[in-house]
């Protein structure tokens, strides 16, 4: 890293030491993130029911919706630029684009602000909003503005590679979040949860303002770059959106009810929980391809790309496809007997979950080639199909019409991008490898569903978990279904934790993985292993 600039980055570091590091912190914020969403929901859902969950769930996404409109790219930009520029020595140009890149999202958080302000007050005035709903539509535009503004710094930590006080920033605002939301939701209602989601937001939103000041070296020609990779990200994000956030909630608004919007919300959450943990693994891939794309080290982005992908499938698969199996008693342990409806959209929604966390690293991939344009192309076409469903299947099938089409359309996502990397891009999915961990990732949760299935209920659901564990072990090992590389790649990750922590996790790799060599250097058996390395 740079050190002749007024940007603070990390301190040098080996890149495989470096890519631990940014993965383990980068982890923790984005687990935090995950359980503090789930948390949140669960609290909303025992206090207000589930109608009233369908309501903020509906208020929360528009707010998401619209902060994705107001961002024009800009955290995607943060994130893929700064990790180059610092690698390159350019700090202080890195410094002047995150100025420039303030100033565009201010402005546009300003109109979005004014937007929501002025609609709700005529729509109050006018008599078609009561006064509460008028606060909570109010509170949603502030949401909005802080979602977008929150993004811009956390996309700032992650391009400064600062993962550390990302980790100490986000247990912050979600601890603001967490009460918030549960104080709102018992005494303001609806309104009060969407104003504890606001108050999250507020620590971080307000961090991105140091950067309003001029800042750095101008740098027209980056600049210009900056201009198109971020039109591109932001049209493929808002694209995105409609697929792969909540937009089916826009389409079971208009043909059900609040009820049916409240069950699919616990649904997606519950899908979003089971693939969060594996792909928080993937925080230090953007800024790792970035700076290779930069170099030009193409023979490391390739290497990278396999076996970031298997190792992600190495995990991701058995925690959905477990998570799955045992939904029956976990979802209304969590939300209560009201939810329990929700269960057989949410299992299609896991299953397909653990599909599309898997192919996240060709998403972060192309992102870091400046192929931004093909996010939105494809982002387009998906979007198209949504919308097409969400008037057709979705009125017609109801909660599970809006289940199946989202698992369908975004495996379709996941089939364009595979395409792309591999036709266009010439990178190959290792799919034998692929194939023989989804078939242990299946048995993992056969015999999870089979052990909820015969035990007694009150002891049902340790005993799957731990079934469905031990089975993906013994599944795994008589597959070979873990690389012996990849089990070095895990070794590595494993050296940010404690002492006795890293010498269990060696010992579990080792069984599972016996091939592999327990003693391999930490440093040539890092995912980013240079082209000279060992293949």
């Amino acid at each position: 890293m740079a050190s002749d600039s007024s940007m603070t980055v990390a301190a040098p570091l080996s890149d495989a030491r470096r890519f631990g590091r940014n993965s383990a912190f980068g982890s923790l914020a984005g687990l935090l993130t995950a359980l503090s969403g789930v948390l949140a929901s669960i609290i909303v859902a025992h206090v207000l029911g589930v109608a009233t969950t369908g309501v903020v769930a509906f208020a929360m996404w528009v707010s998401m919706v619209s902060a994705a409109i107001a961002d024009l790219g800009i955290q995607a930009s943060l994130a893929r630029y700064l990790p180059e520029l610092t690698a390159a020595g350019r700090g202080a140009a890195a410094e002047w684009l995150a100025t420039m890149l303030w100033r565009w999202l201010a402005g546009s958080c300003a109109v979005a602000l004014a937007g929501f302000a002025g609609w709700t007050l005529w729509r109050w005035c006018s008599g078609a909003l009561p006064t509460p709903d008028a606060v909570m539509w109010g509170l949603v535009g502030l949401a909005c503005a802080l979602q977008a503004l929150t993004g811009f710094t956390f996309g700032y930590l992650r391009g400064a590679q600062r993962f550390d006080r990302l980790a100490l920033l986000t247990v912050l605002y979600l601890a603001c979040q967490f009460a918030g939301v549960a104080f709102g939701s018992v005494y303001f209602g609806a309104a009060g949860a969407v104003g504890g989601y606001c108050a999250g937001s507020a620590v971080p939103a307000a961090l991105s303002f140091r950067h309003a000041l001029p800042a750095g070296t101008a740098c027209p020609e980056l600049g210009a770059r900056v201009r198109r990779y971020a039109l591109y990200a932001w049209a493929g994000a808002l694209s995105g959106t409609i697929v792969w956030s909540r937009a089916e909630l826009f389409f079971l608004e208009r043909s059900t009810d609040s009820a049916a919007i409240g069950l699919f919300t616990v649904a997606v959450t519950l899908a979003n929980l089971a693939s969060q943990g594996p792909m928080l693994l993937t925080a230090g891939l953007l800024p790792y391809f970035a700076e290779n794309f930069g170099k030009g080290a193409t023979r490391d982005l390739q290497k990278g790309y396999a076996t970031a992908t298997r190792v992600l499938a190495f995990l991701a698969l058995p925690a959905c496809f477990g998570t799955a199996a045992v939904l029956p008693v976990l979802l209304p342990l969590l939300y209560g007997g009201d939810f329990a409806d929700a269960v057989p959209a949410a299992t299609v929604l896991v299953l397909a979950a653990g599909v599309g966390a898997t192919a996240s690293v060709g998403s972060t991939l192309v992102m870091a080639m400046d192929r931004s344009d093909f996010v939105f192309a494809s982002g387009l076409a998906t979007a198209l199909l949504a919308v097409i469903a969400g008037f057709t299947v979705i009125p017609a099938f109801g909660l599970m019409g809006a289940a199946w089409s989202r698992a369908a359309i975004q495996i379709a996502a996941v089939a364009m991008g595979v395409g792309f990397l591999f036709w266009r891009l010439r990178f190959q999915l290792p799919m034998y490898d692929l194939a023989k961990l989804l078939l242990a990732a299946a048995i993992c949760g056969l015999a999870a569903r089979a052990t909820l299935t015969l035990m007694p209920r009150t002891v049902a659901l340790p005993c799957a978990i731990g079934a469905g564990m031990a089975s993906y072990a013994v599944a795994v090992r008589a597959l070979r279904a873990l690389h012996h590389r990849d089990a070095d790649r895990l070794r590595t990750l494993c050296g940010v934790f404690p002492k006795r922590f890293q010498l269990l996790a060696w010992r579990a790799i080792e069984l599972l993985s016996p091939q592999s060599a327990p003693t391999t250097a930490f440093a040539g058996a890092a995912p980013h292993q240079s082209a000279s390395d060992a293949d």
